[in-house]
């Protein structure tokens, strides 16, 4: 099964509405793009 990536392109407008949205309910949302990195090799473990 593919996973089907869903992308929103907010303007400014759209952007103040979620801050504000976030400052009356007292949350903060994050926004990742999970595919960012996938052309890089993993860094190695740490040492123990």
């Amino acid at each position: 099964m593919i996973d089907e990536n869903k992308l929103a392109q907010l303007d400014s407008e759209q952007l103040q509405e979620i801050s504000e949205l976030e400052a009356r309910i007292g949350v903060t949302l994050v926004a990742y793009d999970n595919m960012a990195g996938l052309d890089e090799t993993p860094p190695p473990p740490s040492p123990s």
